[in-house]
């Protein structure tokens, strides 16, 4: 089921959102949200929330959910920096490699804008949470009748899950 979540998530980032279109562009979205939304979600579901069984679909599934809607946003974001910026500096990145500099030296400074611009809506949302705004798990949680403290660290986990899915994302459209 987190597949075709993976891959829906993909397909509407490489195809539906994307300005601009590079071959391989939905493989690459695949493995940067997949796998990240994935590899956050074990981790964050077997050691910090403790889930057992680890995946079991009542609690796996949102979490999961979570991780693939803002790491389709950080991604979307990236990609579209990265590919804008690009064709903007062009020449600059053309003339640098004509100097004797990698591809990987020539982009860096894309790569970087790209980063920030796509982790940008993710650090502001993790530093107004539970300060200015009450996100829909913790207060649901409240309403539900848990006790305040354990919503308020459910919630700082999954934002730091979601923070941590959005980075590796990045990083993978970086690579």
């Amino acid at each position: 089921m987190a597949g075709v979540l993976g891959g829906l998530a993909a397909l509407e980032v490489s195809e539906w959102k994307a300005k601009r279109k590079v071959k391989g562009m939905f493989w690459i979205t695949f493995i940067a949200i997949f796998g990240s939304a994935l590899t956050v979600g074990l981790i964050g579901a077997a050691f910090a929330m403790n889930f057992r069984p680890l995946l079991a679909a009542s609690k796996f599934i949102p979490i999961i959910g979570m991780l693939y809607g803002n790491t389709m946003v950080g991604v979307a974001l990236g990609i579209d920096t990265v590919l804008s910026t690009a064709d903007l500096r062009r020449d600059t990145v053309e003339t640098m490699m004509c100097f004797g500099a990698s591809r990987w030296e020539a982009v860096l400074p894309i790569a970087v804008d790209a980063a920030r611009t796509a982790m940008l809506p993710t650090i502001t949302s993790v530093s107004i949470t539970g300060l200015i705004a009450i996100p829909g798990m913790m207060s649901g949680q409240i309403l539900g009748g848990a006790d305040v403290l354990d919503a308020a660290r459910y919630q700082q986990v999954v934002m730091f899950m979601i923070a941590a899915c959005v980075a590796l994302g990045v990083i993978a459209i970086g690579i």
